[in-house]
This record gives C-alpha cells, sequence and structure tokens, in this order.
C-alpha cells in the first residue's frame, strides 16, 4: 500500500511539473506509441526502433530511456507482468557496454537481463542484480542487431527508469549525447510550430534554398491566450554561454537595398553574407560546439554585448522583424524570433525531416 502511494504522488508530482513546464515551453510529445524509432541524423550514431512492453502514459513512454537526461523517465504499468525494452538497429552493431539509471521512486529490481534474439528465441548474456541509481558494466563483446533488457516480476509493481544506453566503447549507441539536451525555450510559453515550413530545413528562394532557422511567432500568456509575437515579448538565452556578436550599431534595412538582395540572392549562389536578411542579431557559444543565433531583434538588452558571460534563461533582448522588407517600409508585420541553432559547425536540420526534428527538440528543449 505504501508503494501505491509513493507511485501515485510521484505520478502526480510528475504531471504538476510537466503542467508548469509546458504553461512556460509548449512543445508536445512527438513521440506517441510504445513502438518509435529515433533517426537524428548526424546527431546520433546510429538510428534505431525501440519497443516497450507496457507504459504508464504517453508521456512516461520508452522515448525518455534515450534523452540522456535523468528527469524523464520511462515508467511501467503496474502489473505483475514481466518488463521489456526491446531495440532493433535494423542491422549488425558491436556493442561491449551497458548503463541504467534508475529513478528513487521505482519498485525495487530484483534482477534484470540483457538479452539478444538468436533462432527465434531470446538467449540470455547478461544477467545483474539490485540495480543502484546508476549502475554501469561490461557486456562482453556482442555482436547483434536486436537486443533487449528483459525485468522479471515476482509480484504486482512498477519500474521507473531514466535512460537506458548501449556502448561501443565510450559511443552511446542508443540515443543522443547528454550535450544536446537541457536547454530551454527562448520565448516564455513559446509554441514549437507545428508546419514543416517554419522548421530547420524547410526551403527557401531567398536563403541560398533552405531555411537554416526555427521561426517562433506564438506564445501562450498566463491566461493561457495564445498571441502573437510582438516588439515586446522578451528573448532568452537558451543556455549558459559567451556573447560571440551583439549587432549594437544595426542600421534598418531600406526597401531598395532589400528588394535588390532579393532579387540577386533568388539567381546566384550566396558565398558571404553583407546584407543580412536577419537584422539585429545575438549569437552565443554555448560550448561543447553548440551555438544558438537569435534574428530579426529589436532591441538588444543593455547588458548584452561581445564577451558578455549569461545564463540559461537570461533576457537578451526582444523579439522584431529587423532585416526584413517589412522593417524596411516600417510596419509591425512579420514579427517574429528566427533562432538558428548550430551544432558542430552545421545548422540543426540539415538532415532532418519534420517530424524527427521535433522529436530532436523535444528532446534539446528538456531542461534537467
Amino acid at each position: 500500500m505504501k508503494k501505491l502511494l509513493v507511485l501515485i504522488f510521484t505520478i502526480l508530482q510528475v504531471k504538476c511539473n510537466l503542467g508548469a513546464t509546458e504553461a512556460k515551453n509548449y512543445i508536445k510529445n512527438y513521440f506517441l506509441n510504445s513502438e518509435e524509432e529515433i533517426n537524428f541524423g548526424r546527431l546520433a550514431p546510429v538510428k534505431f526502433r525501440y519497443i516497450m512492453s507496457s507504459c504508464l502514459l504517453p508521456e512516461y513512454c520508452g522515448q525518455n530511456l534515450f534523452d540522456y537526461n535523468p528527469n524523464s523517465n520511462w515508467t511501467t504499468s503496474r502489473s505483475a507482468s514481466d518488463e521489456w525494452v526491446l531495440i532493433d538497429f535494423g542491422s549488425k552493431r558491436l556493442l561491449n557496454s551497458f548503463e541504467m539509471e534508475v529513478s528513487n521512486f521505482s519498485d525495487p529490481i530484483s534482477t534484470y537481463k540483457i538479452q539478444v534474439f538468436h533462432k527465434s528465441d531470446w538467449r540470455t548474456v547478461f544477467v545483474g542484480w539490485n540495480p543502484t541509481r546508476l549502475v554501469k558494466h561490461s557486456i562482453g563483446n556482442i555482436d547483434a542487431s536486436m537486443i533487449r533488457v528483459f525485468f522479471p516480476k515476482s509480484n504486482v509493481s512498477s519500474f521507473v527508469i531514466s535512460d537506458i544506453r548501449f556502448l561501443l566503447n565510450n559511443t552511446v549507441l542508443t540515443g543522443i549525447s547528454s550535450r544536446l539536451s537541457g536547454y530551454r525555450f527562448p520565448i516564455n510559453g513559446g509554441i514549437l510550430p507545428e508546419d514543416d515550413y517554419s522548421l530547420p530545413g524547410a526551403p527557401r528562394k531567398y536563403r541560398n534554398g533552405i531555411h537554416k532557422g526555427l521561426d517562433l511567432s506564438y506564445y501562450y500568456d498566463s491566461s493561457n491566450k495564445k498571441l502573437s509575437v510582438n516588439k515586446e515579448t522578451t528573448l532568452l538565452s537558451i543556455g549558459d554561454g559567451i556573447v560571440v556578436r551583439a549587432d549594437l550599431d544595426y542600421k534598418p534595412i531600406t526597401e531598395e537595398v532589400f528588394k535588390e538582395t532579393t532579387e540577386y540572392n533568388q539567381n546566384n549562389q550566396v558565398t558571404f553574407v553583407e546584407v543580412d536578411f536577419g537584422g539585429r542579431q545575438i549569437w552565443i557559444d554555448h560550448g561543447n560546439g553548440v551555438m544558438s543565433s537569435y534574428n530579426h531583434l529589436s532591441k538588444i538588452h543593455s547588458l548584452i554585448k561581445v564577451g558578455s558571460v549569461v545564463k540559461k534563461g537570461q533576457e537578451i533582448g526582444k523579439a522584431g522583424n529587423s532585416g526584413l522588407l517589412s522593417e524596411a517600409k516600417n510596419t509591425e508585420e512579420q514579427i517574429h524570433l528566427h533562432l538558428e541553432i548550430w551544432i558542430d559547425g552545421e545548422f540543426l536540420g540539415n538532415d532532418l525531416n519534420g517530424i524527427h526534428m521535433k522529436k530532436f527538440l523535444q528532446y534539446f528543449f528538456r531542461e534537467k
């Protein structure tokens, strides 16, 4: 009875926390089923599919095992049925170690087994006992395309697990790197757009063919009313970092220059950006190969300059339409934040389609 009450309290607490986060960020869960594919291109070593035995609710399902975030969990249904996580790489993979993080809210796990699928049956290659909060161990040299973690049950219970990682040496093969999670949304109440056109990687005739940023145009206020971003909308740093560009001497674009530049860009390869449709900008280096670029700003905060050290969630400026035709015409149209995320020198979105981009952003904008 005590365990059941603890589990209920945990679920309610997590849902309250989720509600608070969603009231601030409004990023949906794009992993809707217990069977899904993770395919993040260059941002994950390999693609794979996973299948779960059960999960309490969609937001507590298998996607939480692969985001390198201890605050998101896979929570199984409360039953006496055995539980398992199956990972299908689709082709030959070499594996030699295993890591697992068990939540403090989990019922005790007496044992677990690492199994490979061989000749229509599951063969156990490793057995672990009474896992603590974090377990790491070698599983020998394994050559397999399909592998699972199996949790036998002896009574009615629910397991809560934060992460499961299979590795080859020091490379995690199941999920993303820890450096690609834990960032916050740049607008309080900001809404991740549903249309692919507003995502990185969408076609753009006037930007050398590809849209390299995430366009954020709407947010929810404290009363849950959907509003358009305006020139008083505060922009926040997505993470700790150092400012490497701040356009404090920006001069508004003219209508003539905008049209001339647009016509040239539509008919020629852009090899150097002299006139930037991004308008007034701030670039922040977050370290570990991650950088963010905030475009179209109407104002830059007085404390921001090149070399400024900023903290996650710190105000850096206001949204706007600088660099766009609406600015040249002195109208209030086209106001939004164009946010670029650069990872290892390449913009986020160069090799992801819409649904996988949304899944990745769900991981990226999940604060630890």
